[in-house]
């Protein structure tokens, strides 16, 4: 029997070696504890919103003082996502990772202990590095473990999202029922302390270096074992070459960053960060106010506003556990555009109706909103982002992908208000189906699908035409 040698000599290389490889057992890891970064975001961002009435009336705060709390986190990791993307490029994804489950454990542990606002604000703001560090890193991380077959299923980030916040509410209906009273908050960060430590220490242990990551750097055995570790490949001897130490950049960050404003990114940066502001403003102006939404519908309690909320998300597990079988079907971008223009459609009708509309009506479509967001509009965004460029400018153009999206998460949180006081709820619904107009709109004029990529090659995508010789150079990437 003959058998052939895959020689990894470059991150082409490993590219074509998850595209002929079978995956391990192990590779469910690279999932389970990958996607373990979204659960906890999203578990903590939920922990804030359960906590936030009862932590106001333990500490006094002001009004002001409520907006700083709910917002500080995402206006620094507006400035810091940029930097961490760098950090991951320069220093490996895996180390980036586990850096941010470091700082959100510090950041909880002092927020759970906080009795002053500025106790509470230094946590917010760890948090939001936090939040930067990981967001830069994980679905980067993900993604180059991934063959261009199974590239849609990043879009599975969605619903590992829906089952966070549906946990943290049912956890919080759980300990509301225990008689905590106002510390009700402490215990939900303290929770969010539990899972950052968790991760931590499963991530250290378990999970290996993108072999993406480690070619670019030139470091091809590494490479070689951190690809067997997840892949096997039968009837194939996988050898590596002699490592060979990758040649300093010239180029500063501020080029790196012009790349991918230049062809052939220009189009992918355009398309991936409209589609991830889109999505995120949306979701905070419509998806924000959903429990207000649950209190009007199941009841003026804290209990059953909870449980009301937990049934929309519900819906958002369905759509996100969808959305990767969606893709697979629709293409990435396709699965964007439809999503986007069912959520126009939506908000328009739910703006127009929303106060003469039975009772069934006003449940069913704040759930479609859901629905169609979390299985096509939303997913895409972030993977987009993630697949768009090759290692050397992944985790810089995740890091810019992630504060388009922080920026479009704060224009949704504060717009909707002020849309409200001007134009009434009703009209501000409908306002705010213009942002998912855009995001229809820039997906069907920009036509490019990361998954039509079925092995990149230099002719499918110039930016491999500088990696088959080994690690980048300052005039491979000026190329």
């Amino acid at each position: 029997m003959s058998t052939s040698t895959l020689r990894i000599d470059s991150e082409a290389s490993v590219v074509h070696g998850l595209d002929i490889g079978r995956t391990r057992p192990a590779m469910k890891w690279v999932w389970i504890l990958g996607l373990g970064g979204v659960f906890f975001e999203a578990y903590a961002g939920a922990a804030l919103a359960s906590g936030l009435d009862p932590l106001t009336r333990e500490l006094g705060l002001s009004p002001v003082q409520v907006s700083l709390v709910t917002s500080t986190y995402m206006f620094v990791a507006i400035f810091v996502c940029p930097f961490a993307g760098g950090l991951a490029d320069k220093f490996g994804r895996l180390n980036i990772l586990l850096a941010a489950k470091a700082f959100a454990l510090v950041a909880m542990v002092i927020g759970l202990s906080a009795g002053s606002f500025e106790i509470l604000i230094l946590s917010r703001v760890l948090a939001g590095v936090a939040w930067a560090m990981d967001f830069g890193a994980l679905l980067t991380y993900i993604s180059e473990f991934l063959p261009a077959r199974h590239q849609s299923k990043l879009n599975r980030w969605q619903g590992m999202w829906y089952v966070a916040t549906t946990t943290n509410l049912l956890f919080t209906f759980g300990i509301y029922h225990l008689g905590v009273g106002t510390s009700i908050w402490r215990w939900l960060l303290g929770s969010c302390a539990v899972v950052a430590l968790a991760l931590l220490v499963s991530q250290r242990a378990v999970l290996v270096e993108s072999p993406r990551w480690l070619a670019s750097k030139g470091r091809y055995a590494q490479a070689a074992a951190a690809l067997q570790r997840m892949y096997e490949f039968p009837g194939a001897e996988v050898t590596a070459a002699p490592d060979s130490a990758a040649t300093e950049t010239t180029q500063h960050d501020a080029g790196r960053l012009a790349t991918l404003f230049r062809p052939p990114y220009l189009r992918r940066t355009i398309l991936a960060n409209v589609a991830w502001v889109a999505e995120a403003c949306q979701y905070y102006a419509i998806g924000w106010y959903l429990p207000i939404i649950a209190l009007t519908l199941f009841g003026e309690s804290f209990a059953g506003a909870t449980l009301g909320a937990a049934a929309f998300n519900v819906l958002g597990i369905v759509g996100g556990f969808a959305a990767a079988g969606l893709a697979s079907r629709l293409r990435i971008r396709g699965a964007v555009q439809l999503g986007f223009a069912a959520c126009a459609v939506i908000l328009v009708v739910f703006g127009l109706t929303l106060e003469s509309a039975p009772l069934a009506v006003a449940i069913l479509l704040p759930s479609l909103f859901i629905l169609f967001h979390s299985g096509l509009a939303a997913p895409g965004g972030a993977a987009l982002s993630a697949l768009a460029y090759p290692s050397h400018l992944r985790g810089l153009g995740m890091g810019v992908s992630t504060t388009f999206c922080n920026i479009g998460a704060a224009a949704g949180l504060f717009l909707f208000p002020l849309l409200q006081a001007w134009l009434g709820t009703s009209g501000a619904i409908v306002a705010m189906a213009a942002v998912p107009f855009v995001g229809f709109l820039t997906a069907t004029l920009i036509k490019w699908d990361p998954d039509r990529l079925k092995s990149p090659s230099p002719d499918a995508d110039p930016a491999f035409a500088a990696l088959t010789s080994g690690p980048v150079t300052a005039e491979q990437l000026r190329a």
